[in-house]
């Protein structure tokens, strides 16, 4: 009899464990593709069975389902994740899943009030979602005279939502901190708020100190301190262009044994990108946690009333007014037109590198793709649309700078491991195996192109289908209406459940 309870009991355990073996029907089949693992290496013809929000199988054999797409001819490739976004709204993730991405992460200058960011936007975001601890609003939320300034933003978002005209109004008025330096004595206060933050859900810090001068090299090094204690990257965009800003970080992180993603290496290291390349990889090869990313595009863009056009911007970028185009109308400025548009506010376009540094930073196996797309504009700058189209098409297909795995390499499973030890969700991202998210994009490799350029935004060609969560977001080549299925992503000391 024992015998007969113990054959039950495996039985019974083994339909329990493995529910998608004994499921002969699935919620989705995508058919006869050529599915691209990054993480295994798997480049082969495959069908691909879905149940709920999870891939459930991977086969050479037929897979009967509730929904079967023919997608001969196409990749299957993981989603992409994107570690570099600002247009983290949804008008602008239609434009990003039209570029393949799933996840869309503000990474580089971060959310304040992470807690009340997160909240306003589950349930009602396209692309899966989450960003870094602000340290910008952070370091003036430590001066005493800002407490005001930090108990009407924290109404205006109670009274009004996140995203409101009155909490932004609010928030802006932190940045007027920029050129402050803060105190020894406030560090003790900066460090509870990043603690804070952590705790409500941040993915590490966001630390573009390009942007705050004030800000003296001990306290930037305090915050690598905080960083390594926890144990969270740092992401920042480094003091000034060149090297002296990108050896400061890397010297930070090697001292203080905090891990560091320095973001857009084109941008900030210009005609030394080989250096910064070097650096890094140098840094990898003695096993410490410094990684770097860049964007396929020849031209920045900023805020023009930013402090990186303060005096000097011309010989620290090596341009002039004419390389600035303003945002809003295409023109390109003049000394006149610089005046009014710095006092009025608003975006600018940076034309100030040139194509073979982009190829030296898309070759280097060191690197990411991140967009560092913009808030949506119709002429926001192209990179906010069309990222990893111009990669895949443009770089891969046309000039074959890198073959199409590594490409995909460096938009999924590269970044999913930049934040696995502080975020367990992103062990199953970045990958096309069984029980990884069905964060899918499906592209013809021989078609795939960003079509957005300086004059104005377009959607990338070439991707068909896109999913996220198990749900299309892009279906036939079209955005797919009033549907949220993106999902919060936060890190492993954050007090939001279910995080593994």
């Amino acid at each position: 009899m024992k015998k007969v309870f113990d054959l039950i009991f495996i039985i019974l355990s083994c339909i329990i464990s493995y529910p998608c073996a004994s499921q002969s029907t699935y919620d989705i089949v995508l058919q006869g593709g050529r599915v691209m693992d990054p993480e295994s290496g798997l480049d082969a013809i495959r069908n691909v069975g879905i149940i709920s929000n999870k891939i459930a199988i991977i086969s050479e054999e037929a897979l009967d389902g509730k929904e079967v797409i023919d997608v001969t001819g196409h990749v299957v490739a993981p989603g992409f994740i994107d570690l570099h976004v600002h247009g983290m709204t949804n008008k602008a993730h239609q434009y990003q899943v039209r570029d393949g991405v799933t996840t869309a992460l503000e990474l580089e200058s971060g959310k304040a009030f992470i807690k009340e960011w997160l909240e306003s936007k589950s349930g009602k975001s396209i692309v899966n979602f989450g960003a870094t601890a602000r340290h910008v609003d952070i370091r003036a939320m430590a001066m005493p005279d800002y407490q005001p300034f930090i108990d009407a933003a924290q109404k205006a978002i109670d009274d009004h939502g996140y995203d409101s005209p009155e909490a932004m109004k609010v928030l802006n008025n932190m940045y007027r901190s920029v050129y402050r330096s803060l105190g020894e004595e406030h560090y003790v206060q900066m460090s509870r708020i990043i603690q804070q933050e952590l705790e409500n859900g941040a993915l590490g810090i966001g630390v573009p100190v390009g942007y705050y001068p004030g800000a003296t090299h001990g306290e930037i090094y305090r915050v690598y301190e905080i960083a390594a204690e926890y144990q969270v990257p740092v992401f920042s965009h480094t003091r000034g262009f060149g090297m002296p800003g990108i050896q400061e970080a890397i010297a930070n992180a090697t001292t203080s044994g905090a891990p560091l993603h320095i973001v857009h290496a084109n941008s900030l290291s210009l005609g030394e990108i080989q250096v910064t390349l070097d650096m890094v990889t140098s840094a990898q090869k003695r096993g410490l946690d410094i990684t770097t990313e860049v964007y396929p595009y020849t031209a920045a863009s900023t805020s023009l009333e930013s402090t990186l056009f303060d005096e000097g911007w011309q010989d620290d970028l090596g341009i002039t007014y004419e390389d600035l185009q303003w945002e809003t109308t295409g023109e390109r400025l003049t000394k006149e037109t610089f005046v009014k548009y710095r006092k009025q506010g608003g975006i600018v376009i940076i034309h100030m590198m040139k194509p073979e540094w982009i190829k030296k930073g898309i070759q280097s196996p060191v690197t990411m793709i991140g967009s560092d797309g913009m808030p949506y504009a119709p002429k926001a700058h192209p990179r906010t649309a069309g990222t990893f189209a111009r990669v895949l098409g443009k770089y891969v297909r046309e000039e074959k700078v890198i073959d199409l795995m590594t490409a995909l390499k460096k938009m999924t499973i590269m970044p999913a491991q930049r934040l696995e030890p502080v975020c367990p969700m992103m062990r199953h991202k970045g990958r096309l195996q069984k029980g990884a998210d069905a964060d899918i994009t499906i592209f013809n490799p021989d078609t795939i192109i960003d079509k957005a350029d300086f004059a104005g935004l377009q959607y990338s060609q070439g991707i068909p289908y896109v999913m996220v969560n198990g749900t299309f977001v892009v279906d036939k080549g079209k955005n797919v209406e009033d549907v949220y299925p993106g999902k919060a992503i936060f890190g492993k000391g954050t007090v939001h459940k279910n995080n593994d």
